[in-house]
């Protein structure tokens, strides 16, 4: 074995807090918010996790065993299970409500087979078979998820007039790093002894105690964001919708005509469309009277901008004109401002004011005074 004692009772502590904070995120997650699949989805993928984790103790349990061989290298092979449950959520968070239940058969039915095959067989050459396989399947997933989050962002922005917790550029890390995680673990596994080994050493306790407290930091990361993220799709309805007195005679080319001849910007301003937080392209367009996608070619085009921050531009002069107009006599919160401008929050409202200004806004409050 050539390990010390206390590692293996320090690996059981890790392991064992780790499996209980995976459990306790897949109850809040089936109870408290399972309205969306993919937190549906992420509750299956840290079950699975937790189940990995407590393999640990049967690990240790077996110890010195005859057949101890044996169990390291199935429970080794389940954890490619976890792999795939962590595949399948990813999946159906990047394309909600568009792979079912059995798209996770499909994910998973691969390592299944392998289990049960080394567990008929014991062939040793089974696991460098799934290494491969996973590799494989890994990498067409990572180029495909990361180039339609880049086209989901640029949807949002051309839809939305607030992305937040819409937006999944932390997907995109994520992606990455499990990615990475996944590469670590399979080059561990090849060329260490450890994969077809029952052998334990001081080094690889250690390894398996560091990975227990990556594995609480970035599921916290990750169950902090799922639950406050939300999905938007453009409805099929919607994405063809055209105001009946133009859909027959023009074609969207003539955007410019129709929406230069309505000032568009003047009517924005006076209505303030800009202050609803929940503002769309399509209930913009509803508002000014024409269709979504003249006006999306309006404003990509002849703006150069996206609709995010074509609105946002409005509700930045908005909120420098409240700032300009300060009252120390009635003072207001910066939070205050943020809202009353039309974000739907103070983080959003910093970030853009001073992408755009250069300054904060309670500098550039004091500037003014």
């Amino acid at each position: 074995m050539n390990a010390d004692f206390f590692y293996i009772i320090l690996l059981c502590f890790a392991s064992g807090f780790t499996l209980c904070l995976l459990g306790v995120y897949s109850i809040q997650l089936l109870r408290k918010h399972r309205q969306y699949q993919f937190r549906r989805n992420l509750a299956i993928a840290y079950s699975l996790a937790a189940v990995g984790f407590f393999n640990y103790f049967i690990i240790i349990a077996c110890l010195d065993k005859p057949f101890s061989y044996f169990i390291n290298t199935l429970l080794i092979l389940y954890d490619f299970l976890v792999v795939g449950g962590y595949m399948y959520f990813i999946v159906t968070l990047v394309f909600p409500n568009r792979f079912g239940k059995l798209y996770l058969l499909l994910f998973e039915s691969p390592y299944l087979v392998a289990m049960v095959l080394y567990a008929v067989t014991k062939s040793t050459k089974i696991y460098p078979i799934e290494v491969i396989y996973t590799f494989v399947l890994s990498t067409y997933l990572l180029v495909w998820l990361l180039l339609s989050i880049k086209k989901h962002d640029r949807m949002l922005l051309d839809n939305l007039g607030d992305i937040e917790h819409f937006d999944l550029r932390w997907s995109a890390t994520l992606v990455i790093f499990i990615y990475v995680v996944q590469l670590v673990y399979e080059f561990e596994c090849i060329f260490l002894p450890s994969w077809d080994s029952s052998d334990l050493s001081n080094s690889l306790l250690i390894g398996d105690i560091i990975w227990c407290f990556v594995t609480v930091i970035y599921s916290s990361v990750i169950y902090s964001k799922v639950t406050r993220q939300k999905t938007f799709t453009i409805q099929l309805q919607e994405k063809h919708t055209l105001d009946d007195s133009e859909s027959q005679s023009q074609s969207p080319d003539n955007y410019y005509k129709v929406l230069t001849n309505s000032d568009v910007e003047l009517k924005i301003k006076e209505k303030k469309y800009y202050l609803d937080s929940s503002l769309t392209l399509q209930k913009l367009a509803t508002q000014l009277g024409t269709n979504r996608q003249y006006l999306s070619n309006y404003i990509n085009r002849e703006k150069q901008k996206t609709f995010y921050e074509y609105i946002n531009d409005f509700r930045l002069e908005e909120a420098k004109n409240l700032l300009d107009g300060y009252d120390e006599r009635n003072p207001q919160s910066m939070e205050s401002i943020a809202s009353l401008a039309g974000f739907n929050s103070y983080s959003t409202f910093l970030r853009s004011f001073v992408k755009k200004y250069d300054i904060s806004p309670s500098k550039y409050l004091k500037s003014k005074q």
